[in-house]
């Protein structure tokens, strides 16, 4: 009878949390480097883009809240790649093997809500990773709350937008990157916060090409610069937030290595980003009447079951 309650306490504990029972050889790298365990009620609008396989979900990306039924991320994150070397073609990643983690500090646990489509930005070069900027939709509503909440982004029009940026970079302004931190068997990643320096990107883009490892453009990038200290975004943090007084300005991108002084981090601008929602995105219709309903368990419901179940192994 124990171990009939211990295997039923296992099963249902990978229902309830996104990642469990994920061994370790089978995580990507991915991490903030050098930064610190935050609240996600200090950035509710982060969530995890994870991939189904069999069944299980592992954390592939970061993205952006930016309402109800929408995500803001990085284009890379939702497509699937020409296999031939240098070719620049991809197809979009089937949005059914994808699902989405909100409300929680952890990638493992939260809200889960099926992913209904992917959008890439019509001028994302994988090459490059020039409008690295990818958009999900979501197949049920997320609900808002303390611990969810949609972004802030830039306000007014691109002008406006470039003006202030451009201001933030001369003065090489204090932001905040976050992501999610590794992530073993049977443990929890906590989601990280790193604080980062905006760089001008003239002088980013002199380091890149000194470099010889890829380009930016002002008009729909911008960059951190770190001179000494090992600190940065990384693998698996693509997608997520680079906040500047409390507004999302970048999303991460791409760099050369990780926590490497001297290295430039590049993000696509969020304004960019904004705008390409509006003008493209939010026109073409939804169609959830075929969505599979997905299972929405709140964090109070799994600590009420989890609680349940320990207590029917303790006395069985």
């Amino acid at each position: 009878m124990i171990i009939l309650a211990n295997l039923l306490f296992v099963l249902l504990s990978n229902i309830l949390f996104c990642n469990a029972n994920i061994t370790l050889n089978e995580l990507p790298d991915f991490r903030i480097v050098g930064g610190n365990e935050v609240s996600i009620t200090i950035v509710p609008y982060i969530a995890s883009l994870q991939r189904r396989r069999r069944n299980l979900v592992a954390h592939i990306c970061g993205s952006v809240i930016v309402t109800e039924k929408y995500l803001l991320t990085a284009g890379h994150c939702v497509i699937d790649r020409n296999d031939k070397e240098g070719a620049k073609e991809y197809t979009l990643s089937d949005a059914k093997e994808y699902v989405i983690c909100t409300g929680s500090e952890y990638a493992e646990r939260g809200e889960i809500i099926q992913v209904l489509k992917f959008f890439v930005h019509e001028d994302f070069d994988t090459q490059e990773l020039s409008y690295d900027i990818g958009a999900i939709a979501v197949a049920q509503d997320i609900q808002f709350n303390s611990r969810t909440l949609p972004a802030k982004l830039p306000e007014g029009d691109l002008e406006a937008s470039s003006a202030k940026l451009e201001q933030y970079e001369e003065s090489k302004l204090e932001c905040q990157a976050y992501g999610w931190g590794d992530t073993s068997a049977r443990s929890f990643s906590s989601l990280m916060g790193v604080n980062l320096h905006l760089a001008i990107v003239d002088d980013c883009y002199k380091k890149l090409t000194e470099m010889e490892a890829g380009t930016i453009s002002a008009d729909i990038q911008l960059c951190t610069l770190e001179a000494e200290e090992q600190i940065d975004t990384c693998q698996g943090d693509s997608g997520g937030p680079l906040t500047c007084v409390g507004v999302v300005w970048g999303l991460v991108s791409w760099g050369e290595g990780c926590a490497r002084p001297g290295n430039p981090g590049v993000y696509s601008r969020a304004d960019v980003a904004k705008k390409w929602l509006e003008k493209v995105v939010y026109t073409i219709p939804l169609d959830r009447s075929s969505a599979t309903r997905n299972y929405l368990i709140s964090p109070d419901l799994k600590i009420s079951i989890i609680l349940i179940l320990s207590s029917f192994t303790l006395f069985a």
